[in-house]
């Protein structure tokens, strides 16, 4: 690799001007010993996050000549191999000799485009002259993979897109105590009914134009994951899997049996059910899919019953003409889900299941945390329906009962109360239930 083009790049860098950033509910140490490995999906914000990381550096007063930054997506470093690595360390140290003795911070962009990447990490991190900060694409940078590779000298943390409050944090919303009270409340809806429809990958989000957002999620659905996928699995029937990425988008937020999808697609193209599994399993791998199970103590009953389908992003479904006016009660259940799961990304002990006994009752969500239940969810549009709010207090109470929980809640559109339902015929037992609109779950932190 040509020295004066890299230390073209690293000095570049310092003399780079930010652009605006806005800041994720997600902490990153600075100072860990470990090498902080960041992954997720393209275009989920994870180079702004290194720059957020980088601009807390220098409002520390850490000069910029002791911060190494390399974008691995910049044409003039491809190809870029673990040899590559050796001369743009000499450079870098050759444009600042001063700094050899010194501990300094290293953050590389996109590490996946540089081959045997993990070997040149592993090297630098041994010479112990850097705070390392990698980040990697979902569909290249598997967690599992980071794990093995840097054998334990690595901490990951996964970015998802713009999460609800992460998107009131870009419009410049501080929610406050009276702030649901306020008029406030009304840009929060308009704001929510975005997200519902448009999803929160952060381009789409600061995009004003509606048809140009529907591009940017086509070209994600075509670049990000189909080609991706096609090209780090080797995937040989494109059709097949295409066919199976429309039948989960519009199953979101309900149960997915493989073999009855399998019956459905061997009609039209020759398929086995193996390959299908396969299929499935690295939808999940790059993070497009999340397939929940059902709660059981028993796991071989958790890992033999269908699972529940919900998507990384609320805007993907419209590149398939799925329309949030016409799905509001599955969109919603996969808004709670990924605010559940934004939570869990923080707290690795808690599990997210659903939960369904032998006569259908079901709970949409059931969160666990070590040995502990320590919360059961209802999503539900029209709470106010008398025969809707009877089936799904229903559930929820047999649930309570069955898993030990009391803390009960049902998200509605725009229903608020908290309630205590008679669980006896003399009505002396009772199980309070608290029901919370949607926008209000979603805001709060």
């Amino acid at each position: 690799m040509n020295k004066a083009i890299l230390k073209q790049v690293i000095k570049e860098f310092h003399e780079f001007k930010f652009p605006l950033i806005y800041p994720r509910d997600i902490e990153i140490p600075l100072n860990s010993k470990k090498i902080i490995a960041i992954s997720g999906p393209r275009r989920s914000g994870k180079t702004f996050l290194l720059f957020f990381q980088i601009k807390k550096l220098i409002a520390q007063k850490v000069p910029k000549e002791e911060i190494l930054y390399i974008n691995f997506d910049d044409p003039r470093l491809l190809p870029f191999n673990a040899k590559d690595m050796e001369d743009l360390l000499e450079s870098y140290f050759e444009l600042y000799p001063y700094l050899k003795n010194k501990i300094n911070f290293a953050f590389f962009d996109e590490i996946q485009n540089v081959k045997n990447w993990e070997i040149s990490i592993r090297r630098i991190y041994d010479s112990q002259n850097f705070r390392i900060f990698v980040t990697g694409s979902s569909s290249k940078f598997l967690s599992k993979e980071i794990s093995t590779s840097l054998r334990g000298r690595a901490i990951n943390y996964e970015l998802l897109p713009f999460s609800f409050n992460e998107i009131l944090t870009a419009r410049g919303i501080k929610i406050e105590s009276d702030t649901f009270y306020s008029k406030t409340r009304f840009i929060i809806k308009k704001l929510l009914s975005q997200y519902l429809s448009e999803g929160g990958f952060p381009e789409v989000v600061l995009e004003e134009n509606e048809e140009i957002k529907i591009r940017i999620l086509k070209e994600y659905i075509e670049t990000m994951f189909f080609r991706d996928l096609v090209e780090r699995f080797n995937v040989k029937n494109g059709h097949v899997l295409r066919e199976m990425v429309k039948y989960l988008i519009s199953n979101i937020s309900s149960l997915f049996s493989l073999n009855s999808f399998w019956k459905w697609i061997k009609q039209t193209y020759p398929v086995g059910k193996k390959t299908l599994i396969n299929y499935t399993s690295f939808l999940e791998e790059i993070g497009l899919f999340f397939l929940v199970r059902k709660f059981s103590f028993s796991l071989k009953e958790q890992m033999q019953t269908p699972r529940k389908v919900y998507i990384l992003d609320n805007g993907l479904p419209s590149v398939y003409g799925f329309k949030f006016s016409q799905n509001t009660g599955k969109i919603m259940e996969n808004s709670v889900f990924l605010k559940l799961k934004h939570k869990q990304l923080k707290d690795p002990l808690m599990e997210i299941f659903y939960w369904q006994d032998y006569n259908h009752n079901e709970v949409d969500f059931v969160v666990k945390k070590g040995k502990e239940i320590k919360q059961l969810i209802q999503v539900c549009y029209d709470i106010e329906n008398f025969k809707t709010k009877e089936r799904e207090i229903k559930s929820l109470v047999k649930a309570s009962k069955n898993l030990k929980c009391n803390d009960l809640l049902v998200i509605t559109w725009d229903f608020e109360s908290e309630q205590k339902i008679p669980t006896s015929p003399s009505g002396q037992k009772t199980k309070k239930i608290k029901f919370i609109p949607l926008w209000k779950y979603l805001s709060e932190k």
